[in-house]
């Protein structure tokens, strides 16, 4: 065999071996990163002015947009659970909510498709609100993926923004830009849950590999929604 082929083709192996070790070592810290995720403890859990998001100014749907306008409000109570997207640039959450987590081609689907997630944590918790906070309702761009609009909430407003008190201020978002998560929000207005898309545990939820990310914080997010109905 030529030498220079052979030499070739082992470079090649060891290239096609890093790339394995590469990736083994992304998915391995992923994977650990998910693991540190969970529901926050009431007393270590922050509170948050309920009353005062409520009051903020919102809207049913972007303006403009074709998206029928969707809220629980007539079911809102005292010791309700408050399911917050917080959003500026990412659309993934926000899909999640009204449909399951996305499987990659190459992954053949279930035989039964897990069914949307929204209407799971309404069988849960029948009086949770599911809210979009954003900086500006006028201005938002709503999903091309989703059939429906929930309240679009005003973030961001004079002498008050709501990302600050919710821990999710984007640091290069000139104060005005948020972290894409799902925020969990028990009965007693404490921080439950945060679910990072884009940054975080879920850097790599909206990537071709991003199926088993979505689906571990989907599933965290039942459980969580789980757990509180008990409480």
């Amino acid at each position: 065999m030529d030498a220079a082929v052979s030499r070739k083709r082992s470079r090649l192996a060891l290239d096609d071996d890093a790339t394995a070790d590469d990736d083994a070592l992304k998915r391995s810290r992923t994977q650990g990163e998910l693991e540190e995720l969970d529901v926050i403890r009431p007393e270590d859990a922050w509170t948050v002015d309920v009353a005062a998001m409520l009051a903020s100014r919102t809207l049913p749907a972007p303006p403009g947009s074709s998206l029928r306008p969707h809220n629980n409000a007539h079911r809102l109570r005292n010791g309700s659970i408050f399911v917050l997207c917080v959003q500026g640039n990412v659309q993934l959450h926000y899909d999640l909510l009204w449909q399951a987590p996305t499987c990659p081609p190459a992954v053949r689907r279930p035989l039964t498709a897990p069914s949307s997630v929204l209407p799971q944590l309404y069988a849960v918790s029948p009086s949770l609100q599911a809210l979009v906070l954003c900086r500006d309702p006028s201005a938002h761009i709503p999903s091309a993926a989703a059939t429906y609009s929930l309240p679009l909430v005003q973030a961001v407003g004079p002498g008050y923004n709501h990302f600050v008190r919710l821990g999710l201020l984007h640091p290069l978002g000139g104060g005005e830009h948020p972290l894409d998560a799902l925020v969990v929000i028990d009965g007693r207005a404490k921080r439950r849950l945060v679910l990072p898309f884009g940054w975080g545990a879920g850097k790599h939820a909206d990537t071709s590999a991003g199926h088993i990310v979505q689906t571990h914080l989907v599933k965290l997010l039942t459980s969580c929604v789980e757990m509180l109905a008990r409480e």
